[in-house]
């Protein structure tokens, strides 16, 4: 091999490694991106799933007092006006 082609196969090597560089940097910067924007749509859906959580614990708790006694005592007596038949009220 000439001293020319040597030249050029060395030049050409060092193109190729450089262009390989540069595309898997690339490419790891892009993932780098896009593990942030998931990592930010995990933290959003974290977010509601304790936000919906809460909000599951009050409807209990407030279906648990309705279907209680008490709870029901005081949507009647609320709501309709209801009072137990031997119970005298104000409004007699």
């Amino acid at each position: 091999m000439t001293e020319e082609k040597m030249r050029r196969t060395v030049i050409a090597a060092a193109v190729a490694g450089t262009l390989l560089l540069v595309f898997l940097l690339s490419v790891i910067v892009g993932q780098l991106i896009r593990m942030a924007v998931l990592d930010k749509r995990i933290d959003r859906a974290n977010d509601q799933i304790a936000e919906y959580t809460q909000v599951i614990e009050k409807k209990e708790n407030d279906l648990a007092y309705f279907e209680s006694e008490l709870g029901l005592e005081t949507v009647a007596r609320g709501e309709y006006g209801a009072y137990k038949p031997n119970e005298t009220t104000n409004h007699e």
